[in-house]
């Protein structure tokens, strides 16, 4: 007696078919390391090819990325941390609310946030009110040598300095004052630190 072939045997084996196949397509699998950049065609693996965090530092080659390999405008200031572009500012300020009393101690007169380590360039800035008798200050900003100040009476003396240093690690800077003196006050002092790659004396 023969078996009549119904649509749902023909749909079986079909379906057998298909998934012997898939299983065979399955177990053919593509060695690990055979596909390199010497088997894809220039420009076919693009940004949206790529999983998000895929590509890591650990997985680029040492210079492989300079700035030739940077499209202008998609690295932000935001993009890199305090310190890493040289040319970075940081400003330190005392304003003119509370006047800062000079003493016959070295005390900060202002201090900046604690920088991260590196090379700077230094400028302190300071406006002293002269008391009634001639005043001497003596300031030093940072580590740089101290320097004295001489202030006429009753007179406003624009306080300058410039000095260079290198913090071996995070560390805040100060401009430091005493009196030897009169009765001077200092008002409206500030400090700029500006990273550089490398200080190799005083600045000029």
């Amino acid at each position: 007696m023969s078996k009549r072939i119904t649509p749902s045997l023909v749909i079986s084996v079909i379906a057998l078919v298909v998934a012997l196949g898939g299983a065979s397509y399955a177990a053919l699998k593509i060695p690990k390391n055979s596909v390199g950049s010497k088997q894809l065609k220039k420009n076919s693996v693009t940004a949206k090819k790529i999983k998000k965090n895929a590509v890591t530092a650990a997985k680029l080659k040492a210079g492989s990325v300079n700035s030739s390999k940077v499209k202008d405008g998609t690295l932000l200031r935001s993009d890199f941390q305090a310190g890493q572009i040289n040319g970075d500012a940081w400003l330190a300020r005392r304003d003119s609310a509370g006047l800062f009393d000079v003493t016959t101690s070295f005390e900060p007169v202002v201090t900046t946030p604690v920088l991260p380590a590196g090379s700077y360039v230094l400028q302190g800035r300071a406006n002293v009110l002269g008391s009634p008798i001639a005043s001497i200050l003596v300031c030093s900003l940072a580590n740089d040598a101290a320097q004295n100040f001489t202030v006429a009476s009753n007179a406003v003396f624009p306080l300058s300095m410039a000095a260079t240093t290198v913090l071996a690690e995070p560390a805040p800077i100060e401009l430091n004052c005493l009196k030897s003196a009169g009765t001077p006050q200092i008002a409206q002092a500030h400090i700029i630190a500006t990273s550089v790659n490398s200080v190799t004396g005083p600045p000029d």
